[in-house]
């Protein structure tokens, strides 16, 4: 059967389109749509008459997962009658496949046409090229809030370094020492919003400072007063700056300050919505101690239907938690670096995830703390990253089982019992056949 590879390179406005046939031969011109329904219709069009003169060919359709610009075309061509009719292979391709697969020509151009036609042409060559795995809706919806949800916390610890610099000018020992367990907690807020600097927090005394923080914190400290008397003293301690710039620097901390109470609307209005989503989405991750709602959806979202996996290792390495061997000849490389080439997201949601647990479950922290003792260079991360390959192996093994977490104790319990039920077994069957052995009688023949 002949088959036709096409290519398309997406841009905002337009997208760029080449075929060639099994041998790498161009068809035709290369062509250029509009990237909206009428110049998919169009392609579609000529992608008939194409097929008409070809007989048939089995049509492979190959394109870069380039942002979100690949997915309303992709989903268009996946419900047009046409393309289901001729049962069209649609391939989206991690764009670094391509890249890579352009250093095997030699000095080409950076175009779209160009892009396009080595898209199509690593189609052909299918070595390595999957489909990329397309979620479901729910899926697809819960990734783009985990997703964004990663964005807006990123964005809030930028927020709050940005703060923490331009406050240490006004309040330098606020910053030195940390007096509260979160620098940006309501009471600590309002404290930085009140005052300018420190020099004006000297101007009150410490009873009136006192009767602030029971103000502010709702009476939530046991001793208020200590609390006054160490901020007082934080205050007297610090730097003093020109007063020319107090203002100034005051309006920044608290515009600042008023965008990260803005995202903390927006990340309890996205926990919300998640939450709800994974109402819908049957999982057992919430038994791990230390897996929050959070972490549970990000993980769920970035590996969607665990089955697609065919093993723990497949999983390991779409996260990019795996390590090359380098070895030549007799020699063989000690330190070993993370591939770090599968999907970014689902990466971070494992290392996060490993670091809960390092935190709340007994288990994983004393697998951190060998790890940790074990390696001479780079102690925490390499420890992390091998704590997170140790709790890949638990999620798949959890999701493909649908089975809650167990302790190591409970889990040596179970395979006790399994391995009693075992011996049982078969000491009944062993009973069984001497019961039968004794009731067959032995035959006495006649025959002298």
């Amino acid at each position: 059967m002949n088959k036709l590879f096409c290519g398309i390179d997406i841009g905002l406005k337009n997208f760029q389109f080449h075929a060639m046939d099994q041998d790498g031969n161009a068809i035709g011109k290369n062509k250029h749509y509009p990237n909206n329904i009428p110049g998919m219709n169009r392609l579609v069009d000529d992608l008939n008459d194409l097929m008409g003169k070809w007989d048939n060919p089995q049509l492979f359709i190959g394109m870069e997962a380039t942002g979100l610009y690949w997915f309303p075309l992709y989903y268009g061509l996946q419900e047009n009658e046409h393309i289901q009719e001729w049962k069209t292979s649609l391939i989206v391709m991690n764009p670094k496949l391509v890249e890579s697969f352009r250093g095997a020509y030699a000095d080409v151009d950076k175009t779209d046409a160009v892009d396009a036609a080595i898209i199509a042409d690593r189609v052909r060559f299918g070595r390595g090229v999957a489909p990329q795995y397309v979620h479901d809706d729910v899926y697809l919806s819960l990734q783009r809030l985990t997703r964004f949800y990663l964005h807006l916390t990123q964005q809030q610890t930028n927020l709050k370094n940005y703060a923490s610099s331009y406050l240490y000018l006004t309040f330098s020992e606020w910053i030195r020492t940390k007096p509260f367990s979160d620098r940006y907690s309501v009471t600590a807020t309002k404290l930085m919003k009140k005052f300018k600097s420190a020099e004006d927090m000297t101007e009150l005394t410490v009873d009136d400072l006192q009767e602030l923080l029971v103000d502010f914190s709702h009476n939530h400290f046991k001793d208020p007063l200590e609390k006054a008397e160490e901020l007082y003293q934080l205050a007297e301690d610090s730097f003093s700056v020109p007063q020319g710039i107090i203002d100034s620097v005051h309006l920044l901390v608290k515009q600042t300050l008023q965008q990260l109470e803005l995202i903390d609307k927006h990340l309890n209005r996205l926990k919300k919505r998640m939450e709800k989503l994974m109402k819908g989405i049957n999982h057992p991750l919430l038994s791990i101690p230390g897996i929050s709602h959070v972490t549970a959806a990000l993980l769920i979202a970035e590996i969607g239907d665990v089955f697609r996996f065919p093993s723990e290792e497949k999983l390991a390495k779409y996260a990019g938690l795996t390590w090359r061997r380098k070895e030549s000849g007799n020699f063989r490389a000690e330190e070993t670096f993370m591939t770090k080439t599968g999907n970014v997201y689902l990466r971070q949601a494992f290392l996060t995830a490993a670091q809960s647990l390092v935190n709340h479950n007994e288990e994983y922290q004393a697998y951190y703390q060998r790890k940790f003792q074990e390696t001479p260079r780079h102690a925490h991360k390499r420890a992390l990253s091998l704590t997170a390959r140790k709790l890949v192996r638990l999620i798949y093994a959890m999701l493909t089982k649908n089975q809650l977490y167990m302790t190591p104790a409970e889990r040596a319990k179970q395979n006790q019992e399994v391995k009693q039920e075992n011996q049982t077994a078969d000491s009944v069957v062993k009973n069984d056949i001497a019961d039968e052995v004794e009731d067959v009688k032995p035959f006495k023949s006649n025959k002298k």
